[in-house]
């Protein structure tokens, strides 16, 4: 693989990470969103709590790289943003619509932000070796935080009070993004010759005893299992919360609504720094 499209992989990887940012801005529009089409509290919270779902149920995007692989992934994404982005914004301006339409829609918004973050750090995280992986995936993290500020501010500055139309931006955007990585994100070659290698050196007799792989029911018994899920349970989904929730918590102490966007970014550039 040559300097140029190792370099150009990692870019359009951190260029697709820091627009997926933009799920941390929806304080700032979640609340318009609300008043725009009358919805409850109640409703409002299932948007959030729907795009959240959507987001974190990767699990099936995981399955759909490993069978597919980057190039696919990729274009699916590409297809799931576009679509329910688009039709989101198509829900924003009909107040007559049911509520739990957008609900419905914000999940698959949401497990289309799940396929290129899978597609990216897939294909990233190996392809400069072993010797320079953490710093490929802190790059990667660390944009999708930044991400968070910036779509506020744009948000804020070009596409206040009109959700539907920042919708239909981030349907563009993104979609965009992801095609590009459907042609330059590259697939790390290490892992691929060092499953061959194994499949070569390896005697038949033995690989039975060497391939243990946990899954499932055995994985949920394990000690190290729960240790992970408490920690990320905690330290991801409280900071989700929070976000989520940031604009109707500045409201509910009397703040004004207008330093929501601020609130915003500072939460992200500290979850970067952090």
């Amino acid at each position: 693989m040559e300097e140029w499209t190792k370099a150009a992989s990692v870019a359009v990887g951190t260029l697709m990470m820091f627009s997926l940012g933009s799920a941390y801005a929806i304080s700032a529009w979640n609340s318009q969103m609300k008043d725009t089409l009358q919805m409850s509290q109640g409703e409002i919270a299932s948007v959030a709590a729907s795009f959240t779902f959507g987001q974190y149920n990767s699990i099936w995007a995981g399955f759909f790289y490993d069978r597919f692989g980057m190039r696919w992934t990729s274009l699916a994404s590409a297809t799931l943003l576009a679509t329910f982005y688009w039709l989101a914004a198509l829900l924003s301006a009909s107040p007559s619509a049911p509520h739990s339409a957008m609900s419905a829609c914000f999940v698959f918004i949401g497990l289309g932000h799940a396929f290129p973050a899978v597609a990216s750090m897939a294909a990233n995280e190996g392809v400069y070796g072993q010797a320079h992986r953490g710093k490929i995936m802190g790059l990667l993290v660390s944009s999708y935080s930044g991400g968070g500020a910036a779509f506020a501010f744009i948000y804020h500055a070009w596409f206040d009070q009109h959700v539907g139309d920042f919708f239909t931006f981030m349907g563009w955007t993104l979609s965009s993004l992801s095609v590009l990585g459907a042609v330059f994100l590259q697939g790390s070659p290490h892992h691929s010759s060092v499953l061959q290698d194994e499949d070569e050196e390896t005697p038949l007799e033995q690989k039975g005893k060497l391939e243990h792989n946990i899954t499932l029911w055995p994985l949920l018994q394990t000690a190290q299992f729960w240790h992970l899920f408490v920690v990320v349970l905690v330290g991801v989904g409280s900071p989700l919360f929070v976000m989520n929730n940031l604009s109707f918590l500045v409201e509910s102490y009397g703040g004004d609504a207008a330093h929501v966007p601020t609130l915003v970014q500072l939460f992200s550039l500290f979850n970067l720094v952090g």
